[in-house]
Parts: structure tokens; sequence; C-alpha cells
């Protein structure tokens, strides 16, 4: 217990030495704030989107990061800033705790690129996200999906300008309906069942949990408010 005390203070101390040493270098800029944007924010269970004949649907569950990247480039600079920092995003809202802020030196940006790399230290999945799925038969099934590895989920942005003092919102979009569309109605008919759940996994009905490993990163984009 002392030992891991002892290394979530070190962590903040980094941390604060991290913002510190932004703010000494760049006496002026503005402060990105990260939030995400899901498939459950932005679409009701109503208007789920549908997989061949069939029904499917995310309404929770959490993804795991441990760091983001900002990538920018301006007509006079690169800029590259690293926040590394454990924090959660809730499937279902969007929100992000503990919440994740990067400074970057003000400017007219040409280009942007946001990365989040998936936190994949421990027994426990980096990403969990939780729906139903409704089967030809008409039942409604419970469906987990589970990830863990260090993946990098990567967002472009074609421009975006920020003045001094300005606070500004970088929103990621992560779309797991977007992440099964690959996916046929028959191979979630005919998924296993563990505990009356379709589990989809490295372990468990592994030829689909490939299938949508491959497209994690494909439906990703960054927008600047």
């Amino acid at each position: 217990m002392k030992m891991r005390k002892f290394l979530v203070l070190g962590f903040s101390l980094s941390m604060a030495l991290l913002l510190t040493s932004c703010n000494d270098e760049d006496a002026t800029g503005g402060r990105i704030k990260l939030e995400v944007s899901t498939t459950s924010s932005t679409a009701g269970v109503a208007e789920a989107r549908m997989i061949n004949a069939n029904e499917l649907r995310f309404t929770s569950g959490t993804i795991t990061i441990r760091e983001v990247v900002f990538d920018g480039e301006t007509t006079d600079q690169s800029v590259s800033r690293t926040i590394e920092q454990i924090a959660e995003i809730d499937y279902a809202t969007g929100s992000v705790s503990p919440e994740v802020v990067i400074e970057v030196p003000a400017g007219n940006y040409t280009s942007v690129n946001l990365g989040i790399e998936l936190q994949d230290d421990g027994a426990e999945p980096s990403v969990v996200i939780e729906g139903t799925y409704t089967h030809s038969d008409g039942a409604d099934i419970p469906l987990r999906f589970e990830f863990n590895s260090g993946e990098v989920f990567e967002a472009n942005a074609a421009s975006v300008a920020i003045v001094d003092g300005a606070d500004l919102v970088g929103k990621i979009t992560f779309d797991a309906l977007d992440w099964f569309s690959d996916i046929a109605a028959y191979q979630l008919d005919e998924a296993r069942l563990t505990e009356g759940v379709i589990v989809i996994s490295s372990s468990s009905n592994a030829s689909i949990f490939d299938a949508v490993a491959d497209r994690l990163d494909v439906a990703t984009q960054a927008v600047f408010e």
C-alpha cells in the first residue's frame, strides 16, 4: 500500500513539473481540454444502427487511457506536447476523469494530430463496451466487447486557430457501432455465450474480435471547438 501511495505522489509531481515547464517556455498560448464523443452520447437507443436485419446498440462502458499527444504545425514552428496521465472515459457520457488539459503556444495551426494511447498495464481490459444485440429470433442478448492493448488512437484536424488565453475543447469521436460494421448478423447469431452474454475478446469469439479490433482506429476524428 505504501508503494502505491508513493507512485501516485511521484506521478502527480512529474505532471506538475511538466505543466510548469510548459508555462515557463511558452509565456503565451491556449489550453485544450480533451473531450470524447461516443455512439451513446450522439444517438439514443431507439436510433440504434442496423447490422443487416438485426439491431446492435451500445449503452455503457469504459476506455482507460495513459497518454495524450498533441502534434501541430504552424507557419513558424512544429509543436509537440505529451501528457502522461491515467484517465478513464465513460462511454455512455463521453466524460473524461480526471480531465486532461494540454497547454500549447498560440498560432494558426495548418494541421493538428491528437493521439490517445490506451492503458495496457495489468489484467483488466483497457476497453470495455457493453450493450445489447437483438438476435434473429427477436431475443435481446447482452453483449460485451473487451480489448486490452496499448493501441494508439489518432485523429486529425485540418486546421485550428489558438489565441492567447483561449480555452478550447479537443473532441475525439469513438464509434463502437462503426467498429462492428463489418460483422454480419449471422456471426452474432451464432456467437458463443458466456453465462448468457456474448463476450467478444481475444479469448472468446476470437474471429469476431479480430475483425472488430482491426477497425478500432478507423472511425476516430478530432474537432476543436
